[in-house]
C-alpha cells in the first residue's frame, strides 16, 4: 500500500480524472447534472457491495 502522502496524491489524481470523464460524458451525451450524480451513485453501490465490513476506508484527502 502506498504511504499516506502517495495515497493522498493518488486520490486527488483519481478525483481529477473522474471529474474529467464525467464532464466529457455530460458534454457528449447531454446528460443533466442529476443524471451524472445518479450514475456515480450507482457505480459507488457496486463497489460498496464488494467492501468487507472490516475494511476501513479513509476518504479524507
Amino acid at each position: 500500500m502506498a504511504n499516506p502522502d502517495q495515497k493522498t496524491i493518488l486520490l486527488e489524481q483519481a478525483y481529477d480524472e473522474l471529474k474529467a470523464i464525467c464532464t466529457k460524458f455530460q458534454d457528449q451525451s447531454g446528460a443533466t447534472d442529476m443524471e451524472v450524480k445518479t450514475l456515480l451513485r450507482e457505480l459507488a453501490r457496486v463497489y460498496e457491495k464488494d467492501i468487507d465490513d472490516n475494511y476501513d476506508i479513509d476518504w479524507e484527502v
